[in-house]
């Protein structure tokens, strides 16, 4: 995905923030990402474009972008935190604790849980960015296996 894409300087300018040259080469390295990007590649890729950008300022950039819509975080059981550019449909994250694999699913398979607890709670639930912790299939055939 790239910049123009998201309108993502209208949004910044709607939001009273101003569009900058180190907050437009955040974005490009999350884009450049194409998907999940740890927090870490990110800052290689800034660097890499601009040495002068320190690591508090692509964290600022990336905590705004995630408050505005424009990116979405992820916490996926590691150190890092991942981060993706968000799209209009909302999609959520299957993660095998055991090999690390990552599978995308669509909102579509969860929607019947969030219904549910809907329908229980009377909580209607937000969230267009889910991470799912468990063991694949192949990590449980081997551990039966052994």
């Amino acid at each position: 995905m790239t910049h123009n894409e998201l309108g993502w300087e209208e949004t910044l300018w709607d939001a009273g923030y101003r569009v900058t040259r180190q907050r437009a080469l955040v974005l490009d390295a999350v884009c450049a990402g194409d998907g999940h990007t740890a927090f870490g590649d990110i800052h290689l890729r800034v660097k890499q474009a601009d040495a002068s950008i320190d690591r508090s300022t692509v964290y600022r950039a990336l905590r705004l972008f995630v408050d505005l819509g424009l990116v979405l975080s992820a916490e996926t059981g590691g150190e890092e935190t991942f981060y993706e550019v968000a799209r209009p449909e909302p999609h959520h994250h299957l993660v095998c604790r055991v090999c690390g694999s990552e599978w995308e699913i669509d909102a579509a398979a969860l929607q019947a849980m969030f219904d549910e607890v809907e329908a229980r709670h009377g909580f209607a639930v937000a969230t267009d960015h889910l991470v799912l912790f468990g063991a694949c299939a192949m990590c449980r055939t081997n551990a039966r296996s052994v």
